[in-house]
């Protein structure tokens, strides 16, 4: 797009800054005396004019002030964002807790979604992380009834998958633990391929043949993108309703409708959210959304429609991918209201990809 003047810049950023505080449209009134713009009133309406021509804000109403669309906020994000540093404090207290859990590896996702959401007052995904290749490490087999048993398989990226098993004839756990004893280090480091192109040679046993299938059964689901479990904090927690009123001030009768407004759009971002979410978890959006990010390093800022799912038109995404590519990594990120901080947002977003690339490295040896 053409490049704003600094003044449609400056004006641009007060604008979006503005709204992202107040959630209530923007008159060029406020952000003369708010921000101390050193242009009239008159001057700011006619460059507000100049801005919603090129799409980047609009006017809900005709009496209303203006509101950033999402190219306002891409504009905002990729040329006059300030990106926010974690307080050492913060990153102190986020390194204790993880150091609180530091051989849980289970425990990181679930940490790591509670931290950002926490910081945020947003909703926080992620996922588990994984290998880019599900291979063998190692296998038990533990007897349940006659005819079952429960197969437990170590992935050589640390995870362990379970699965119940049913046998065609009785066998005993001493048995069991021979095959395992036998098949354990002819598996050791395969996938699912190679352990099937193996098994036309060796011929295994009826019994040894149920529980290899099982295994190639969980190398090959472990491998699929779409088995991904993706964690979402509370949506309740999503939005702080703090406001003047609620506090005891007295608000004078333009700041009461202006606090009234900003309550009903939060709350209308909190009943999309929710039904984001929702959608998200049963409609599988984020695995493949996972599958179309850029491989690379580095924040990917998704803004209101410019993703390809209409559930989702009204919020933004602040992903990060973490670990090594080709190693053992997976995807974090916040979803909130397109009005979200993005500045802080990706502060917190980077720096929690951060620590579980430490944490990774020091148990897989990413770098």
């Amino acid at each position: 797009m053409t490049p704003l003047s600094p003044r449609k810049q400056q004006i641009l950023r007060a604008l979006v800054e503005e709204y992202i505080h107040n959630a209530t449209p923007v008159a060029s009134e406020t952000l003369v005396r708010k921000y101390e713009l050193p242009f009239s009133s008159a001057t700011v309406r006619h460059e507000l004019a100049g801005l919603e021509e090129a799409n980047l804000i609009n006017q809900p109403h005709t009496s209303a002030g203006r509101v950033p669309t999402d190219l306002g906020y891409r504009y905002f994000v990729e040329h006059l964002m300030q990106e926010s540093a974690l307080l050492l404090d913060e990153q102190r207290l986020i390194r204790h807790m993880f150091y609180q859990v530091q051989d849980q590896l289970d425990q990181w996702v679930r940490l790591t979604a509670s931290v950002m959401a926490r910081l945020l007052h947003s909703a926080a995904v992620m996922t588990p992380p994984r290998s880019s290749e599900s291979r063998f490490k190692h296998f038990e087999v533990l007897a349940v009834t006659d005819l079952s048993v429960h197969l437990v398989l170590v992935l050589m990226d640390g995870s362990i998958q379970q699965q119940r098993l049913l046998l065609e004839k009785p066998t005993q756990q001493e048995e069991l633990s021979a095959i395992a004893a036998r098949l354990n280090p002819l598996f050791q480091g395969k996938n699912a391929d190679e352990i099937n192109e193996f098994l036309v040679t060796y011929a295994p046993a009826p019994v040894e043949r149920i529980v290899a299938n099982g295994i190639v059964r969980i190398l090959e689901q472990n491998g699929d993108m779409q088995g991904d479990v993706f964690f979402g904090e509370d949506i309740v927690n999503i939005l702080d309703h703090t406001a003047g009123s609620a506090v005891g001030i007295r608000l004078a009768p333009e700041e009461e409708r202006a606090e009234r407004i900003r309550k009903i759009i939060e709350d209308l971002e909190h009943k999309r959210l929710q039904k984001v979410m929702d959608d998200i978890e049963q409609k599988r959006i984020l695995p493949v959304l996972a599958s179309h990010l850029p491989s690379t390093d580095g924040i990917q800022v998704i803004i209101g429609g410019e993703n390809q799912w209409d559930e989702m038109k009204d919020v933004s995404l602040v992903l990060a991918r973490y670990g090594q590519q080709g190693k053992v990594g997976g995807l974090l990120g916040i979803i909130g209201p397109t009005r979200m901080q993005y500045g802080r947002a990706i502060a917190v977003v980077r720096y929690m990809a951060e620590v579980m690339n430490e944490l990774l490295a020091d148990v897989y040896g990413c770098e």
